[in-house]
C-alpha cells in the first residue's frame, strides 16, 4: 500500500495518507473519540486499504490535540481537523470527498462534510448529547477517582475540558441535500436526525465496539460492505495525484521534535522524540503500549510523557508493535500478539536498532507492554518501569491465544453464563483466579528476577488489585529478596487502563522521576 506519513497543518496533526497513482475519489476516514478510537484503529486502516484497492484515496489522522498530533486546545479542533484533512486530499488533486465516521466520529463528520461531499455514518449516536450521557455511565463504572479535575471531565479513554464539551454536546445532523448513507447494525435505525439517508445493513459492529480492546474482532464483512458501497459512489474515471508534502519533522516547541521511525525487519512504526539540548549520549527510554493499543484514548499520555522526557534531555522512542497502530499488513482475521514471543522478538529488534549501551536504556511499559519490560534480560536495561503488570508467566502465549479466551468470556454460551452466579458465590476469590490464570506460568519472583539479577532497577507502578495480585504472585517475596532494587509505588485511586486523570498524572511523574534518578546528570529541567 502507498500509505504517506508524516505532520501537515498548524497546529500539525500526524496524518496517513493512501494515494494511488491516479485515484477516482477520497476518503476522510475520521476516528471516533476515546478508547471507541483505540478499539476502531486497525479496522480503519482494513478500510483504507480496502479503498485503496477500489482507486480511492484515504487519509487517516490524529486530531491536532490527540494522539501523536501537536498540542491544541481549540474546543472545536475535531471538526476542524477533519475539514482539513479534506483540504489535505485536495491538494493532492481528489476531486470528490467523502466523509466517514464511526460511532462518535459520525457526529464529527456530519459536522465537517459540505453537501458537495458525500457523508457515510457507522453505528452513529442519535446526538452529542447522546454520547456524552452514555460516555458518562460507562464513565461512572470504569474510571476511579474524581472524573472531574480542574475542570476537565474524563470520560472513558478521553478528557475533555468544559468547552470541549459544550462543542461535542451541541454535535448533531444538519440536514443534508448530498449523498448520505447510515451503516447500522441488523436490525437496527439510523439516527432520526438523518431523515432519508440510505441505510446499509452490516454485521460485525457489536463484535467490533461492544468490548473491550482485547476481544474486539475487525469486522471484515462490514468492511467489505462498505468498500463496496463507496466503490460505486466513487466516479469512474481516475485523476492522477500527487503525493502531499508532509513534514518529516514535527516541531514540538522551540526544544523538541519528532520523527516517524521505521524499525527493523518488520518495518515497526515508531516515533522519535527529542531534544536539541541532549547528548549524543543522552540516555534513551522505549516506551511499550498497553495490549495492543496504538497511541489514542487514554494511551497517548505516551505522547505527553515523551514530550516530557525529551525536556528532561532524554531520547524517548514509542513504538507499535506487530498487529498494533500503524506497524504490520493489517487483516480481518489478524491475531493478537498478546504476551506472545512476536512481541518480545520485536521488543529486541527495537533495542538492537537503536543501538543504545544498556548503561543508557531505560525501557517502560504498560500492561502486556509492562510484561515485555520485565522480560528483557538480553537488552539488559538500567530501568524498567512495569505500569499497570498483571500478567506473569514465563512461557510467552501462542499467537492469538489470550484474546481468543477473552473472546470466549465475552460469548459465553447461556449455560455458562447461567453457572458464572454460583461459580463466584461458591468458589473461593483465590481459587477463581489460580483457575483463570493457569496459562500465567510462574511468579513475580520468576518473572522479573532474570532482569533484576542482572542489575536492572524495577518500579511496578499500579493500582491496588493489580498491587493485590503482584503480592499473591509472590510480589512481597520478590521485593524482601531484592530490596531497593524493586520498588512498588501503589496508586491509591487509580485503575488498570490508565483512564483516570490521577492515575496518568502519577505514571508521568514517576517515570520522570525514576529516569532522572537513574540518569541524574542528564536531567535538564524540572
Amino acid at each position: 500500500m502507498s500509505t504517506h506519513h508524516g505532520w501537515s497543518g498548524r497546529p500539525a496533526m500526524r496524518v496517513a495518507v493512501q494515494l494511488p497513482d491516479a485515484a477516482r475519489a477520497g476518503v476522510v476516514l475520521c476516528p471516533p473519540l476515546g478508547q471507541e478510537g483505540v478499539i476502531a484503529y486497525r479496522t480503519l486502516r482494513l478500510l483504507a486499504d480496502g479503498l485503496e484497492d477500489r482507486g480511492v484515496a484515504s487519509v487517516r489522522y490524529d486530531p491536532s490535540g490527540r494522539g501523536d498530533s501537536a498540542d491544541d486546545a481549540a474546543p472545536n479542533a475535531q471538526v476542524r481537523s477533519a475539514r482539513y484533512a479534506a483540504a489535505l486530499l485536495r491538494r493532492a488533486g481528489v476531486e470528490r470527498i467523502a466523509f466517514l465516521g464511526l460511532a462518535s466520529a459520525a457526529l464529527v463528520a456530519a459536522a465537517a462534510a459540505t453537501d458537495d461531499d458525500a457523508l457515510v455514518v457507522w453505528d452513529a449516536p442519535a446526538s452529542g448529547r447522546a454520547w456524552l450521557r452514555g460516555q458518562r455511565a460507562l464513565a461512572a463504572v470504569s474510571v476511579s477517582g474524581a472524573l472531574t479535575v480542574d475542570g476537565v471531565e474524563s470520560l472513558v479513554g478521553i478528557d475533555l475540558p468544559p468547552a470541549e464539551v459544550a462543542v461535542v454536546e451541541a454535535l448533531t445532523y444538519p440536514a443534508r441535500s448530498g449523498p448520505t448513507i447510515a451503516v447500522v447494525r441488523p436490525g437496527s435505525r439510523a439516527p432520526r436526525a438523518l431523515g432519508g439517508a440510505e441505510v446499509l445493513e452490516v454485521p460485525g459492529t457489536a463484535e467490533l465496539l461492544d468490548g473491550t480492546s482485547i476481544d474486539a474482532r475487525i469486522p471484515g464483512a462490514a468492511v467489505a460492505r462498505i468498500v463496496d458501497r463507496l466503490d460505486a459512489w466513487a466516479p469512474a474515471v481516475a485523476t492522477p495525484t500527487t503525493a502531499p508534502a508532509l513534514d518529516e519533522v514535527l516541531d514540538v516547541d522551540d526544544r523538541v521534535a519528532e520523527r516517524i521511525l521505521r524499525i527493523g525487519p518488520h518495518g515497526l512504526f515508531a516515533v522519535e522524540t527529542v531534544s536539541s539540548a541532549q547528548d549524543e549520549d543522552a540516555p534513551v527510554v522505549v516506551l511499550h503500549n498497553g495490549g495492543a493499543e496504538h497511541r489514542t484514548g487514554a494511551t497517548d499520555y505516551q505522547v505527553d510523557l515523551a514530550r516530557a522526557l525529551a525536556r528532561d534531555g532524554v531520547r524517548v522512542v514509542r513504538v507499535d508493535r506487530r498487529g498494533t497502530g500503524e506497524s504490520s499488513p493489517v487483516h480481518a482475521d489478524e491475531q493478537a500478539f498478546l504476551f506472545a514471543q512476536e512481541w518480545l522478538d520485536d521488543q529486541r529488534a527495537v533495542v538492537s536498532a537503536l543501538r543504545v549501551p544498556a548503561e543508557r536504556l531505560a525501557i517502560v511499559g504498560m500492561c502486556a507492554g509492562a510484561w515485555l519490560a520485565g522480560r528483557a534480560v538480553e537488552e539488559h536495561p538500567r530501568l524498567v518501569v512495569e505500569i499497570s503488570p498483571n500478567d506473569y508467566r514465563r512461557t510467552p502465549a501462542a499467537p492469538g491465544s489470550y484474546a481468543e479466551t477473552a473472546q470466549g468470556v465475552a460469548d459465553a454460551s447461556p449455560l455458562r453464563r447461567w453457572l458464572r452466579g454460583p461459580y463466584n458465590r461458591w468458589v473461593p476469590a483465590g481459587l477463581r483466579d489460580r483457575i483463570a490464570r493457569r496459562g500465567a506460568l510462574g511468579s513475580v519472583v520468576g518473572h522479573l528476577g532474570p532482569v533484576l539479577d542482572r542489575g536492572t532497577d524495577v518500579v511496578v507502578v499500579a493500582t491496588p488489585e493489580d498491587v493485590a495480585l503482584f503480592d499473591r504472585f509472590g510480589g512481597r517475596r520478590a521485593v524482601r529478596r531484592w530490596g531497593a532494587r524493586l520498588t512498588v509505588v501503589e496508586v491509591p485511586d487509580g485503575d488498570h487502563a490508565l483512564f483516570s486523570p490521577g492515575m496518568r498524572q502519577t505514571v508521568v511523574a514517576e517515570v520522570r522521576s525514576r529516569v532522572a534518578e537513574t540518569f541524574p546528570a542528564r536531567a535538564l529541567s524540572r
